[in-house]
């Protein structure tokens, strides 16, 4: 009898919806995933949300206006409530005892079996816990329901990891495909311009070398002309010394006079000392390399054109649990809520604040002294965020931070956190934001150390704000 009514219990099943765990009443399909539920289930569910919601299932983005009524599913729901009934009324009219053909009207608790009022006041059941049937069928039912429930939670929970991990995996691939872009293009950008210094360089060692060449062409023309005259004059008097004593003292002192008149003997200096140590300087390595990176460097510098700023605390927007200093860089969470007035700027359940400056345009960048403390974040975020009730820290609410909690700091990403991994906890936190390149990112003020980088962000032309959460008992935070 089970066997045959497997087929059964299956298109029971299927008609069975996953919120409610009864038959479905009015149901409707969501086109996006194929998912059906019943209607007033589903909209119990998403409650007060917004035109986009997620698939209860398997948490796929949906459109509330797309849900369309399955009618077939309806005609199949009364199908098999029908199945169900005849198939309880044959159970009841073909359960017998196969030893004493009486009816199954009870349920033996120890051998887990239907048996009958004969079984019951026999030897092998004197003993035992026995209850009516239909009273088990409830008890067990409902067990089963309970189980039942707990395994479609579990399902649900798999296929919402299952989406976060398909989805974290996708975001991370992007950033790394925009970092190897990043990267081949700064490593082109630094080829063209060693490129460019070495042909400069080149260009000055060879301008080097002209000049070399025509001192040298110069001293050599000039030694020449010298020797050419010692020559003539050489000549002269080895032709005097030659002649008589009569022919010799003629004219003796015209001779004379032309060796005194000969130019200096002096060794010329043919190249001044200086030049060598224009050359030696000029292809010093090291020198070069550093320098070449210093130009590097500020040509970045140059078009990145980064800048630090004075970031201040905006007091109008501090929960009333925060206490701000005079000089609004500094906050601390205290012990009650400070009488302030309720303004539409400020933060009315969790105890945030909202830095002064905004930017619309540019890269910027500020420093945030944390310490020790857990139960903090600090990022940036959209000037139109709300302010009351409660909100999720993660880019779909305006918002892009990294938050420390139980010791460990996370990533506020959407769906989910993600986990940093950090050889030590950072004493200063840079937030760097670039507006136009779309990327908020973290990192050890102190050790440069990267720690994590929101990319592909939109922001729209909307102003961003320095953002700041204080969520720990004594934790403060400290602008630098």
């Amino acid at each position: 009898m089970a066997a045959a009514g497997c087929p059964v219990q299956n298109l029971c099943d299927e008609a069975t919806c996953s919120i409610c765990l009864e038959y479905f009443k009015d149901p409707v399909i969501i086109p996006e995933c194929g998912h059906n539920f019943c209607r007033s289930c589903l909209i119990h569910c998403w409650g007060k949300l917004e035109a986009k919601a997620s698939c209860p299932q398997c948490r796929e983005r949906v459109q509330r206006r797309s849900l369309i009524p399955n009618r077939q599913l309806a005609n199949m729901v009364e199908i098999a409530k029908n199945l169900s009934l005849q198939g309880g009324k044959e159970e009841r009219k073909g359960g017998v005892c196969e030893e004493h053909q009486e009816p199954l009207k009870l349920f033996c608790k120890e051998d887990e079996a239907p048996i009958c009022v004969v079984c019951d006041r026999s030897k092998e059941h004197k003993h035992h816990e026995v209850i009516p049937l239909k009273e088990a069928f409830e008890e067990y039912k409902g067990e089963i329901c309970r189980c039942l429930k707990i395994l479609r939670k579990e399902r649900e929970e798999i296929l919402t990891y299952k989406a976060q991990l398909v989805k974290e995996s996708k975001d991370l691939l992007k950033l790394t495909e925009t970092e190897r872009m990043k990267t081949m293009e700064k490593f082109r950008e630094l080829h063209q311009f060693l490129e460019e210094q070495e042909k400069r360089l080149l260009i000055h060692v060879e301008e080097m070398e002209k000049e070399i060449a025509g001192r040298r062409d110069e001293q050599l023309a000039r030694l020449s002309r010298k020797l050419s005259s010692l020559e003539r004059i050489i000549q002269e008097m080895e032709e005097k010394c030659q002649q008589p004593a009569s022919e010799l003292l003629q004219d003796v002192r015209s001779t004379l006079k032309r060796y005194e008149k000969r130019e200096s003997s002096e060794k010329p200096l043919s190249f001044p000392p200086e030049l060598r140590n224009r050359i030696l300087e000029s292809c010093d390595l090291n020198r070069l390399v550093e320098n070449t990176m210093k130009q590097w460097e500020d040509a970045l510098l140059f078009r990145k054109q980064i800048q630090k700023e004075n970031v201040t605390l905006d007091p109008d927007t501090a929960h009333p649990k925060l206490i701000l200093s005079k000089d609004g860089k500094s906050v601390r969470l205290g012990d009650k809520p400070q009488a302030l007035p309720d303004n539409p700027e400020r933060f009315s359940d969790r105890p945030c604040v909202l830095g002064r400056e905004g930017f619309t345009t540019g890269r910027h960048f500020w420093e945030v002294i944390v310490g020790s403390r857990e139960g903090l974040a600090i990022g940036v975020a959209r000037k139109s965020m709300g302010r009351k009730g409660c909100f999720y820290l993660s880019p779909e609410g305006g918002i892009w931070a990294v938050e420390k909690w139980e010791d460990e700091y996370w990533a506020c990403t959407s769906p989910g956190y993600f986990p940093l991994s950090l050889s030590e906890d950072p004493r200063r936190i840079r937030v760097t934001l670039d507006y136009e390149g779309g990327h908020v990112s973290f990192s050890d003020a102190d050790s440069r150390t990267e720690l994590y980088t929101f990319s592909g962000a939109s922001f729209s032309g909307e102003t961003l704000l320095p953002f700041f959460h204080l969520d720990g008992i004594e934790t403060h935070l400290s602008i630098s």
